[in-house]
């Protein structure tokens, strides 16, 4: 790494406690603390398990102020980690050109500074702007627009009359703009209902490896400004999502949904069709939402079907005092008995 302690507080805002000349050899993370490196703690809790480690310097919140190794004080720690290693690990650079390789439409507009790798294809009457990258493999339909400095990795699929914003990031395998799910059951069968509506992401977006987003049957389906979407997740036609919300892995949105801005979302998530979550809601991983449910913003669900925390933690508390309910219920039964046997006689 090279840097003194000194020179990381510098870059990450904070306030030195111990020896500033300290090197530490490398950054690492909480999970694996290893000798004469640099981490963070949040708190004073993790700050507590780090001071046994062979850590040698901690970023820290400002009220921590003494250790038995060099600190550095900030305002928010994991910020602070996470600045850091954007310092140390910069983002790859690409090299701009386009690639004899590669087929570009010739009705295609190409801004300055764009990468296009081999094997890329670029449809007719399509946009890539300044500094965005076209990576090897990935399929770029007609008439989409690609806004600058986004990075399309390998093998993405981007269908016709899709409009991304700028800096955007779609991880290998993603396929933007596959038709929605929509069917009409017929006597002899289902019937295809057109899909004719486009999928629009807007700004710093980032959407994982291998995940679907499907085209409006009508409209648009919309991605609002710096939602980032894990891997393996679906969202289904005319859904919308307000901008910065996290959606976890294997999540599943269903068609015409509408997610607020700044939610949350666990693992395995699963949302009925017509669902609307409000602003600032945390869904636990593994939480499932019937059809047409309407939830509020700022609070905190899970469960089959969801329910707020206060809620499903006394119903979880009663599952787990089930067996001892139902001794107590036999044990009553079996008293019952008795007594209107002696009362028969």
């Amino acid at each position: 790494m090279k840097k003194s302690v000194q020179e990381i507080a510098r870059i990450v805002g904070g306030t030195v406690v111990g020896d500033a000349s300290f090197i530490p050899e490398g950054i690492t993370n909480i999970e694996n603390p290893l000798p004469g490196h640099i981490t963070f703690a949040q708190d004073e809790k993790g700050f507590r398990a780090l001071e046994t480690s062979g850590i040698a310097c901690l970023i820290v919140p400002k009220q921590i102020t003494q250790s038995s190794k060099v600190l550095i004080q900030v305002e928010h720690p994991k910020r602070a980690w996470a600045k850091l290693l954007r310092e140390i690990y910069p983002p790859r650079k690409f090299v701009p050109g386009i690639s004899p390789e590669a087929s570009v439409a010739a009705s295609a507009k190409i801004g300055a500074n764009v990468t296009v790798e081999a094997f890329a294809v670029i449809g007719e009457n399509s946009t890539v702007s300044e500094g965005t990258v076209i990576r090897s493999g990935a399929f770029i339909d007609e008439n989409v627009k690609i806004g600058a400095n986004c990075v399309i990795h390998p093998n993405v699929t981007i269908y016709r009359d899709s409009d991304l914003g700028a800096n955007v990031i779609i991880h290998a395998g993603t396929a933007i703009g596959a038709d929605g799910f929509g069917y009409v059951a017929t006597p002899t069968g289902q019937e295809k209902l057109p899909q004719v509506g486009n999928v629009v992401i807007e700004d710093d977006v980032e959407i994982g490896a291998c995940c679907t987003v499907d085209r409006a049957a009508l409209g648009s389906t919309r991605i609002g400004k710096g939602v980032k979407i894990d891997n393996l997740v679906q969202i289904a036609h005319n859904v919308v999502i307000g901008p910065h919300t996290v959606i976890s892995a294997q999540t599943g949105i269903s068609g015409s949904c509408k997610i607020g801005s700044h939610v949350t979302m666990g693992g395995s998530v699963g949302v009925g069709d017509h669902v609307e979550i409000g602003d600032w809601a945390m869904v636990g991983a593994g939480a499932g939402f019937p059809s047409n449910k309407k939830v509020p913003g700022k609070q905190i669900y899970f469960g089959q079907p969801a329910r707020p925390y206060a809620e499903m933690r006394k119903q979880f508390g009663a599952q787990l005092r089930s067996a001892e309910t139902l001794d107590d219920v036999r044990a009553l039964k079996k008293k019952v008995a008795e007594l209107e046997k002696k009362l028969a006689s």
